[in-house]
This record gives C-alpha cells, sequence and structure tokens, in this order.
C-alpha cells in the first residue's frame, strides 16, 4: 500500500483534504491487516490467494487484503481519469452538501465511500457486498455495511436511496440473467426522482500482439466469456439501460487511459496492473506461462516494461440515469 500511495499522492499540490482521505484510507486498509491471510511462504502460487467460495457467483478476482489494498489504489486511478467520485449530471441533480442517502452496490473495498465521506459529510452512505470481512474494522459513522447480492433481493425497501453506486461487476455477472437482475435491483431500491451511476471497463486487445498487456487482456477476455459474462459491458451500458422504461439516461461519459503516456493516471493504472497480475495469476497464470514465483517475478518486469513502453489502453465507460 505505501508503494501505491507514494504516487498516488506524488501531485504537484497537496491540499488538506487529500491528506486527510490518505489517513481515512491508510487507517481503513490497516483495519485489514487482523484478517485471516493465506500463507504466503509456499512454491505453488496458486495457493496463495483467497477467493471467494460462495457457489452462486461467477466472480473470478481475489477477496484478499492484497486485493483491497489494489482496488483501493485502483480507485484513485478512476477518480482521477474522471476528475472526480461522480459525474456532474448527478451532483447537479442531489443536493450532496444538504445530505442525502447513498448505496455502492458491491463496495468493495469501501475506498469510494471512505473517499465520499470526506467530500460530502453529510449524506448517509450503506454498502453491501457478498462478503463482509473487508468491513469489521472500518469505524465510520456515516457508513452502514449490509450482506447483500445485487442479484437477488437486497436487504433494502423499495425507493430507499438517492442515489445508488455501481462499478466493475465486469468480473462478477454473467451477461444473459445477472446484469438484469442487478439494474432490477438497482432500479427498485432507488427513489423516484433518484439516480444511480454504472461504470465498468471495456476490455480491448492493444494492437502489437507481442505486447504483453495484449497476452494478459486475450486471457482475461477468455476467461470472462468462459463464465458467460460479457468483458466489453462498458460498451453496452446505454444499450442495456435503454430497455428499461422505468429510467432515462442522463449522461454518459467514455474514457480511457493509455498507460505507456507517462501521466500521473498513467502510471496509477500501471501500478493496478502489476498489482492486478499477481492477484489473476491463480486463474490465468498457466496461460501466460506464469507458474513459479520466480516467472512471476520476470514477467511482472517485461509487463511492466511494456505497459510504460507500448500502446496499451484501458477503456471505461460511466452511466448515469435517473430513476422516473
Amino acid at each position: 500500500m505505501g508503494s501505491c500511495l507514494s504516487i498516488l499522492y506524488k501531485t504537484k499540490s497537496i491540499n488538506r483534504r487529500k491528506i486527510k482521505d490518505r489517513n481515512i484510507l491508510s487507517n481503513t486498509m490497516a483495519g485489514h491487516q487482523d484478517q485471516t491471510l493465506v500463507a504466503n511462504n509456499l512454491t505453488n502460487l496458486n495457493t496463495k490467494r483467497e477467493f471467494h467460495n460462495k457457489k452462486q457467483t461467477t466472480y473470478w478476482l481475489p477477496k484478499d487484503d492484497e486485493e483491497q489494498r489494489r482496488l483501493t489504489g485502483q480507485h484513485f486511478a478512476i477518480k482521477n481519469l474522471y476528475e472526480g467520485n461522480v459525474l456532474p449530471s448527478i451532483t447537479e441533480a442531489l443536493d450532496f452538501e444538504k445530505g442525502i442517502n447513498i448505496l455502492d452496490a458491491g463496495c468493495g473495498s469501501a475506498a469510494w465511500i471512505m473517499d465520499m465521506v470526506q467530500e460530502y459529510p453529510n449524506c448517509t452512505y450503506h454498502g453491501c457486498d457478498i462478503d463482509d470481512n473487508t468491513y469489521k474494522n472500518i469505524d465510520v459513522k456515516q457508513f452502514i455495511f449490509s450482506i447483500g447480492d445485487i442479484t437477488q433481493r437486497l436487504p433494502y425497501e423499495d425507493s430507499t436511496f438517492d442515489f445508488v453506486h455501481m462499478r466493475f461487476f465486469i468480473a462478477a455477472l454473467r451477461e444473459e440473467d445477472e446484469w438484469p437482475a442487478a439494474i432490477n435491483e438497482a432500479i427498485r431500491v432507488t427513489k423516484p426522482g433518484g439516480m444511480i451511476q454504472m461504470t465498468e471497463f471495456n476490455l480491448q486487445l492493444p494492437a502489437d500482439p507481442s505486447n504483453l498487456f495484449y497476452k494478459t487482456m486475450s486471457a482475461c477476455i477468455d476467461l470472462s466469456k468462459s463464465k458467460g459474462q460479457n468483458p466489453h459491458i462498458g460498451a453496452e451500458l446505454e444499450k442495456m439501460l435503454s430497455r428499461y422504461s422505468n429510467i432515462k439516461i442522463v449522461q454518459s461519459d467514455s474514457r480511457s487511459c493509455d498507460m505507456s503516456s507517462g501521466t500521473l493516471t498513467a502510471k496509477m493504472f500501471i501500478w493496478d496492473c502489476l498489482e492486478g497480475i499477481k492477484g489473476v495469476q491463480p486463474v490465468i497464470g498457466p496461460k501466460l506461462g506464469i507458474n513459479t514465483m520466480d516467472e512471476l517475478d520476470d514477467f511482472i518486469v517485461k509487463y511492466k516494461h511494456d505497459l510504460e513502453t507500448k500502446e496499451s489502453t484501458f477503456y471505461l465507460n460511466s452511466v448515469a440515469v435517473q430513476k422516473l
């Protein structure tokens, strides 16, 4: 986490709010340290990371402390790319300064919520996820956590929230049945006139097949498809959401980051990629020729070089809808 934050906060000017953000998030991540970790002194890398074992989920990313740190770093990369946590159409429609009721569905490391608490302390924040061991030591008065699966009925009444935030279900939801269920559930718990923001990746291959980013993305895309997921779901958001007569799309914002550009955002995403490959090694490592720690170390060195020197672009789309 320290190496991540040294990159994340190396900007020309650091104001007091950013320093507070860093302290809050550092304390949040420190709270994970007393959780049970998977042993990390084994030669077989496939035994090193901890994954969800719930039968109903197709989620293929880890759930351990290392992954929570990566998700926190990724949060700041996305925030930097979009120049904020919430799309302008939503901040214009809802009074965040006065205080509203917010749900972060699939809240992961809770980094988005912890960051939002600093920016809008008068709001009430609810987070739900399929696993609770990330949240046991988070103590923020504005934050309430509940176990919940967005593909099932969430533990909230109809029309509860002014704003529902959802992102990065690309590696969690099957396209045919779970995405429609998740959208319906998000709509159900949103108040009429309330807003929903969805942000997803659109995984695309770079032009150069010798680029290790090409090989990594290819492996991720194949795995996603094998689980019935859509690796290009970010590009499909507007099409999916336009099918629902009880919401209207008010904003769509597609952005991209070429990690070879040398920008601060690019460096953030490179860190995310390098940490990410450690997490997904148990599921895609064999396709990349990674079966030992030495092979992983060698891959990371070459991967970093390719990300920094060859066109390697992440594509994202963020969509805001209003419930009618």
